[in-house]
């Protein structure tokens, strides 16, 4: 068994060990959890700081333009591109996941009038399967679901969209999405 020595001989030439320090991280603190609200970098306070005075304060409404806020969707996106194997231009940051699948839902709903139905498979995400039913509650619409291997048939021509998540969160199971995207279309359903 590897002993403490050890360990701590392995994270002192760990070659990102050098980054910790870029972190505003209590002392003593391993965090591991930023996939949900990472370390504050020390470089967001001073920035944050000169946005609010003089970018916000100073620059009001002129700072869409002067400060390149109305660009920031497209910069930050290239940065990510990178990050992804994306080119620069095909990514662009926007609102949540979840306002933008709430956005996507209502949008979908308007362009198949007179078709009240999303579908969604039981297991989905249940943030996703949340805003889902909270807009189908806001506009008339009702939420259906069904297991993974009768989702095909479960579309209808009441289906407006068909909500789904290629990867299973939980058990990294995967749908067969060009499949179930041709048999929502083949019924006249939008695919989400």
């Amino acid at each position: 068994m590897t002993g403490r020595a050890d360990l701590e001989a392995l994270d002192r030439a760990d070659v990102l060990a050098r980054h910790r320090d870029a972190f505003a991280l209590p002392p003593g603190v391993i965090y591991l959890d930023g996939n949900s609200l990472g370390a504050p970098p020390r470089t967001a306070g001073p920035r944050v700081a000169a946005a609010i005075e003089r970018e916000w304060g100073e620059g009001l409404i002129r700072s869409w333009n002067a400060a390149g806020w109305i660009d920031l969707p497209l910069r930050i996106g290239d940065k990510i591109a990178r990050l992804i194997g994306a080119a620069q231009g095909e990514v662009a940051v926007a609102d949540s996941t979840s306002i933008n699948l709430f956005k996507l839902l209502a949008a979908a709903l308007r362009m198949r009038p007179g078709r009240r139905t999303i579908l969604s498979e039981r297991g989905n995400f249940p943030t996703d399967l949340y805003m889902a039913e909270g807009l189908a509650g806001l506009v008339g619409a009702r939420l259906v679901l069904a297991e993974p291997a009768s989702l095909a048939a479960a579309i209808d021509e009441d289906t407006a969209v068909v909500m789904l998540t290629e990867i299973d969160y939980r058990s990294g199971a995967r749908l067969d999405m060009k499949s179930l995207t041709a048999s929502a279309h083949a019924k006249g359903a939008l695919a989400l």
